[in-house]
């Protein structure tokens, strides 16, 4: 029984050990979610464990029945012919297991056994007309029960969802839990919902990381040194925000300018680039030539109604 308690304890801490904590973490939006199995159900290691455990109590059972009927027999010292007529007439007693046993098996005793015995050999081999267990015979008919409720639930009423609506369901969830993720979280800025800042405090800090980085080619200016010109209405790679904010985030190579994506924030890199949009139309003296083409704004003004303060609200989504 030690043993028994030992493998159930160790079942139940490989389970707790592989359920996903993100099953278990409640999601910041509270989107009604359908029910899932646990990660659990999905290890091939879970199944193979479970046969283990199986196997080896069926041999624990196997064995301490065939024990006690060895310790009955050697305690009683009977001579060889006498413990050989006595493990003949040997009846298991009946108990609550082997009764239940006998009701899932229908097993024909080995006294009975020429009730059943069918008249051919083969090679010496006799025939038993056993029927089916109770339990497969059971099994059978509940899957076809369950096929025809599957049937009528998912291909007839429609009330179940088969895999292509499931997975719809989940997209539609997921869509939402990213537009809210993007309206809560400050840093969560792509170039596809990047837009431009007026706040002042968001434009100083894009002044004060433009100064002490960008400035070695651009010129603390926006004039341009060894980098283009920013301040007139030429652009090599396009203008406008999400424009700027690709190439700060990406970078250039081939020109020489680097990706900044790994030592600024999403939010750092619009702010400088919001910065840098200021600068057009300044007109510094010494300024560079101009490079690329005309680049005409035509994407609508950002609401400043939109964007708060402080480390709240930075990426608004169109």
């Amino acid at each position: 029984m030690k043993a028994v308690r030992s493998i159930y304890k160790l079942m139940a801490v490989f389970m707790l050990s592989h359920v996903s904590p993100k099953a278990m973490a409640q999601s910041p939006v509270e989107i009604p979610k359908p029910f899932q199995l646990p990660q659990l159900f999905f290890e091939p290691t879970f199944y193979l464990w479970v046969l283990v455990i199986a196997i080896v109590l069926a041999a624990l059972f196997t064995m301490s029945r065939a024990l006690n009927t060895l310790t009955m027999l050697l305690d009683e010292k009977k001579s060889d012919s006498e413990m050989t007529e006595q493990l003949r007439e040997y009846k298991v007693k009946e108990t609550a297991w082997t009764k239940l046993l006998q009701s899932l098996t229908r097993s024909v005793p080995l006294e009975k056994e020429e009730d059943v015995l069918l008249h051919h050999d083969y090679d010496g081999i006799r025939e038993l007309d056993n029927q089916l267990p109770p339990w497969w015979k059971w099994g059978f008919y509940l899957t076809i029960v369950f096929a025809v409720v599957y049937l009528f639930s998912y291909h007839l009423s429609g009330t179940g969802k088969l895999q292509v609506a499931e997975y719809q369901e989940q997209v539609a969830i997921a869509e939402l839990q990213r537009i809210e993720r993007e309206k809560n979280n400050a840093n969560f800025v792509t170039v596809a919902n990047v837009i431009a800042l007026n706040d002042v405090a968001f434009l100083a800090e894009g002044k004060s990381i433009f100064e002490k980085n960008c400035a070695a080619c651009h010129k603390a200016d926006g004039g341009g040194n060894v980098g283009p010109n920013l301040t007139d209405d030429y652009w090599i790679h396009g203008g406008g925000i999400k424009n700027v904010f690709k190439v700060v985030t990406e970078g250039v190579p081939a020109k020489g300018m680097i990706s900044w994506k790994s030592q600024f924030s999403p939010r750092q890199i619009q702010q400088v680039s919001s910065y840098i949009l200021t600068l057009r139309g300044t007109a510094p003296s010494g300024a560079k030539e101009p490079q690329g083409d005309i680049w005409l704004d035509t994407a609508p003004k950002s609401d400043s109604s939109k964007v708060a303060t402080g480390d709240t609200l930075v990426a608004v989504v169109l």
